[in-house]
């Protein structure tokens, strides 16, 4: 079965690697995994950082904080995907 991302899940990478390129970083081990749902995990090269993006929320380890983005907690998915990647971004630089 061939997995499919969900319009979020790619503009969420997109922004991400953007975001990440800016902090002088890029997504290291990007995979996609998942059974009843296709999410979309990977790491931050030289960080310790790991994220997962899921059809509607996301989250990321940095170290021992751990950071969750869910969608009754934004306006709209535009909205936590912004978040999401500036957190990230921020946790990276």
């Amino acid at each position: 079965m061939e997995r499919q991302l969900t319009s979020f899940q790619a503009e969420c990478e997109k922004r991400l690697a953007a975001a990440l390129a800016q902090v002088g970083r890029c997504v290291a081990d990007r995979r996609l995994d998942g059974i009843s749902e296709t999410y979309v995990t990977g790491s931050i090269e030289g960080r310790n950082i790991t994220f997962w993006i899921y059809m509607d929320g996301a989250d990321f380890h940095a170290g021992p904080r751990h950071r969750v983005f869910e969608r009754p907690d934004y306006d709209s998915l535009d909205a936590l995907a912004g978040k999401f990647v500036q957190e990230l971004a921020e946790a990276a630089a």
